[in-house]
């Protein structure tokens, strides 16, 4: 049951695909820039949300949905005082590809723009997550699912022209892959700045161009996705903030509840069932 209060989140996973689900309510809390490594597909309910993506803002309305490509960066906030109501799916690459494989050209889509006008891509989304969430029948939500991934891949998941990366944008993608395979390991700058071949100056300012972050803050947004498979694993938010960089749980959970809506603890007893 929804608490009755005037903010409130209802988070789930199911076990059997790993889809999370966001049910909330916001008026006061907003989101600080933050990514996500799946796949982030929602839909405005109630009033208006504004946020910033891709460097432009938007804001929403009922029936407006949001798309977000794997690690894009985007913020959030209530556009007015009456707050607003909003349902989230979240998806990994993983289950997007098993879904999409042999329905169209790309298994693995991106989506071209982060908002749209669109109540019946808001009406496939609202389906879907009812359906995934609500005991039904394995066969009823594989195809909600189906039909949602199929919709949203022909109508906004157009592929990008491939090009070439330059020398410079190897250099930053070499950095990028650092960080993101080990992002509890300790790192300086001048560390990354010898790995590109670069001034420290220089990275940042590429790097800032091409992921909309200094390496330093875009480090903080992996270590926070790398908390959530902790807890979800099991750990207590104490031991994960000791191991993740974060001076305290206290700091943990500041940050955490800036980017997700949620507290570590709060997210880890959804996905544990306790």
């Amino acid at each position: 049951m929804r608490p009755v209060n005037d903010e409130w989140v209802c988070y789930e996973s199911d076990p059997r695909t790993g889809i999370e689900r966001l049910y909330a309510r916001f008026t006061r809390h907003a989101y600080d820039r933050h990514a996500h490594e799946t796949y982030a597909i929602g839909m405005t309910e109630a009033a208006s949300q504004s946020f910033t993506c891709r460097g432009i803002g938007h804001t929403t309305e009922p029936g407006a949905i949001m798309l977000f490509n794997p690690t894009e960066l985007h913020d959030g906030r209530a556009t007015t005082r009456e707050g607003f109501t909003y349902r989230m799916l979240y998806l990994d690459t993983a289950t997007v590809r098993r879904v999409l494989a042999g329905e169209v050209d790309s298994p693995e889509p991106l989506f071209g723009r982060p908002v749209a006008f669109d109540p019946e891509t808001a009406g496939f989304i609202s389906r879907a997550y009812d359906l995934l969430g609500n005991g039904a029948e394995s066969v009823t939500r594989d195809d909600a699912l189906l039909r949602l991934m199929v919709h949203l891949a022909r109508r906004y998941g157009g592929v990008r022209a491939a090009t070439l990366p330059s020398r410079a944008d190897r250099a930053v993608l070499r950095v990028r892959d650092r960080l993101r395979d080990v992002p509890e390991d300790e790192v300086s700058l001048s560390d990354l700045a010898d790995l590109a071949g670069m001034s420290r100056f220089h990275l940042t300012r590429l790097f800032q161009r091409c992921f909309g972050l200094a390496p330093s803050a875009y480090l903080r947004l992996l270590r926070l996705e790398q908390v959530k498979r902790r807890l979800a694993a099991g750990e207590a938010p104490a031991a994960v903030a000791a191991t993740l960089g974060f001076t305290d749980q206290a700091h943990l959970t500041r940050r955490f509840k800036s980017a997700y809506g949620m507290t570590p603890g709060h997210y880890r007893a959804s996905r544990l069932g306790c």
